[in-house]
């Protein structure tokens, strides 16, 4: 969504009126879920995607449309058996997709940028769109931006994820827009150098931290939100982790890897994976039972990291490790 609201609120500025195409709710086996969103601009796809294919091909076409219509709306797509076929898809369900008419001008300035500013700071705020099609607002710790309040604040900031809403303004979908997870990758080899720009590419935040400084550099890790040069015996205290996040620890021997699981277990994170060899494994298990460590701590590790799909290369292993942290992330058990 950060690079959406990026677009449009540019667009904005450059007095262009954009359309935001939103996924608001899904059936069945649709191309991408609730949530999905794109921006069209007068000539075509700028920014996103609701999932590729006919459907989004007809959806910007819609856009376009009613872009020059100055205007929204709600339409639904029933993929159903003869409707797939038209579409030329091979996936069935039904999608119900909003478009969100967004005139330049000053109308929205104030929403976009308290929007992209929250974004920025990872802050959590919830994206409100009247079905209606015009207009967007968004409510956050700080007030109530671009709608006059269609319900109490309590009641919109109780939406976990997204839910449609009935207010006095209509049906409304409201999206929650939360702190992405962050993933702190203690080593900065070339494992890390895979694994990095492959998660940061599907939407997790990396902190890579190595003791060496030649392996700890932002020009190594652009993808990176922060890189940090430290050394491993002496981490508590420079990373506030929280339940929501994720360390992996893929240093270049077994001493690193005991000195950043002593300080991972040490945290609420929700993951914490090791890379290695199960006679390394076995080893630092060992020595972190003699540090008082118990077996129920150790057993929130994962080691060896990332599901077992025969992975062998750098590359490969990282691919193992995203699978793993998606199906972490989405809730889902191997």
């Amino acid at each position: 969504m950060d690079k959406e609201i990026a677009v449009i609120k540019k667009r904005e500025e450059q007095g262009l009126s954009s359309m935001l195409v939103t996924i608001v709710a899904d059936s069945g086996s649709a191309p991408r879920g609730s949530g999905a969103s794109m921006i069209v601009g007068e000539t075509g796809l700028v920014a996103g995607t609701i999932g590729g294919g006919m459907l989004e091909f007809q959806a910007i076409k819609e856009a376009q449309q009613l872009l020059t219509q100055r205007s929204g709306a709600l339409k639904t797509y029933g993929l159903t058996k003869d409707a797939v076929a038209k579409l030329g898809m091979v996936c069935g369900g039904k999608v119900e997709v909003l478009f969100t008419y967004l005139a330049a001008g000053e109308a929205n300035s104030q929403t976009l940028a308290r929007l992209e500013a929250v974004l920025a700071a990872r802050q959590a705020g919830w994206l409100l769109l009247p079905l209606s099609g015009l207009k967007l607002g968004f409510v956050d710790g700080s007030g109530i931006y671009g709608l006059e309040l269609p319900l109490g604040k309590t009641e919109i900031t109780a939406v976990k994820t997204q839910e449609i809403l009935e207010t006095r303004l209509g049906p409304c979908y409201v999206r929650k827009l939360e702190n992405r997870s962050r993933v702190f990758v203690f080593g900065g080899g070339h494992l890390a150098q895979e694994v990095v720009p492959l998660l940061a590419h599907i939407g997790f935040r990396c902190i890579v931290t190595d003791d060496r400084p030649e392996f700890s550099t932002k020009e190594l890790f652009p993808a990176a939100e922060a890189v940090y040069t430290r050394d491993f015996k002496n981490l508590s205290g420079h990373y506030d982790v929280q339940p929501e996040d994720y360390i992996i620890a893929v240093t270049r021997g077994h001493i690193g890897d005991f000195d950043v699981q002593v300080f991972a277990l040490k945290t609420p994170a929700r993951y914490i994976g090791v890379v290695g060899s199960r006679t390394k494994i076995a080893a630092v298990n060992a020595k972190l039972l003699q540090e008082g460590f118990t077996r129920e701590d150790i057993a929130r590790v994962t080691a060896p990291i990332g599901l077992d799909i025969g992975s062998e290369t750098p590359a490969e292993i990282a691919v193992s490790i995203a699978a793993q942290l998606i199906e972490k992330r989405a809730g889902k058990k191997s």
